[in-house]
């Protein structure tokens, strides 16, 4: 794959902010948070999926969860 040298660059910084991670682990790391931004956009576009995804985070956000140490 070739990519300009201020793109690899810019790679370069994310890998280092994220503790040094390889660019190959830094690219997996910036697709995945598009996909992620992709698909609340897709939600801000569909009121009753959003309508579901809200419902189901609020039901995950009240497990009452026991961590035993």
């Amino acid at each position: 794959m070739r990519v300009d040298r201020s793109n690899r660059d810019t790679l370069a910084r994310i890998a280092a902010d994220l503790g040094g991670v390889s660019l190959d682990e830094a690219l997996r790391v910036v697709l995945f948070e598009h996909e992620c931004l992709a698909s609340y956009a897709r939600l801000s576009d569909d009121p009753d999926s959003r309508a579901d995804y809200r419902a189901e985070a609020a039901e995950l956000a009240d497990v009452d969860v026991t961590v035993a140490g």
